[in-house]
């Protein structure tokens, strides 16, 4: 298309399509668009300009790591086209490929940017705590295997072990990451942010996952979050469990002194998924 044409396309494009994403984040290299790589991001800019018929440029509310998936993504984009929510809905399932679903679709203001009106965000992380792997659970949960030890009732039998973890030493420190700390501590190292400090609104263990009684539940809601934190919180609670931590380095973790080599593991990302996006911040960017 000549530049005339592109920049006269560009101008009407002015409706905004907000569209609330699930997907399965196995076999996608995260969800931010990386050159000849497999991206959530990517394949909805491909869905939406099969539906729109002209370039689309896809914002998203939360960058989802390799392997972590989605039931609440917000991501948003401008258009010439006008269509119902439902047929948006209907229009980007037909042409998304099978581990992307879109969920609902609202409009938007063309210029609409989710990561600016993201007031806060939750993320859930599975533990699998059965003596033998799931098979089905293991793009889910964190099988954690070696990183416990067992109590077998039965000699001979696998049926009801059960990890040995000081679950209440996990809810109390889980209890204590609440609030606004300097989480310098729970940071990948490639993450350079100057700015640390974070706010908890919920970190809450749960036992027996959808009834599932080696399953136990992470559940982090916070105002915004750095690379890798959720899952670094996750392998910390961990090592609280397994007695490795106590509550006062614990303390010192969530202090301007933690370090991360201080904190537990990075837990793998197939644990994790972003359950949902709180929008109405309201804040212009």
């Amino acid at each position: 298309m000549p530049a005339s044409q592109d920049s006269e396309a560009t101008r009407e494009r002015a409706h905004g399509v907000r569209v609330v994403l699930a997907y399965d984040g196995t076999d996608f290299c995260g969800w931010q668009h990386q050159e000849g790589q497999r991206t959530v991001q990517r394949s909805l800019a491909e869905a939406a300009a099969r539906v729109c018929q002209h370039p689309v440029e896809v914002w998203g509310a939360s960058r989802t790591d390799s392997g972590v998936h989605a039931e609440g993504q917000v991501a948003a984009f401008a258009t010439s086209r006008e269509l119902t929510p439902r047929r948006w809905v209907t229009a980007l399932n037909r042409y998304l490929p099978p581990d992307v679903a879109a969920r609902e679709v609202v409009p938007c203001a063309p210029d609409y940017q989710p990561r600016f009106d993201a007031r806060d965000k939750t993320y859930r992380y599975l533990f699998h705590l059965g003596a033998v792997r799931d098979v089905l659970l293991r793009n889910r949960a964190w099988h954690l295997g070696r990183h416990v030890q067992r109590d077998y009732p039965s000699p001979d039998s696998f049926q009801d072990a059960r990890a040995v973890l000081d679950l209440a030493a996990m809810r109390r420190s889980a209890a204590r990451m609440i609030g606004t700390h300097d989480f310098r501590a729970f940071r990948a190292a490639s993450d350079t942010r100057e700015t640390t400090e974070r706010t908890m609104l919920r970190v809450e263990l749960k036992e027996r996952h959808l009834g599932n009684p080696n399953l136990l539940a992470l559940t982090v809601q916070g105002t915004a979050f750095m690379k890798n934190m959720v899952r670094i919180m996750a392998g910390t609670l961990i090592e609280v469990g397994r007695g490795r931590l106590s509550a006062e380095q614990l303390e010192h973790l969530l202090s301007p002194e933690g370090h991360r080599r201080q904190a537990g593991v990075t837990a793998p990302p197939e644990g994790l998924t972003l359950l949902s996006v709180t929008l109405g911040r309201k804040t212009s960017g």
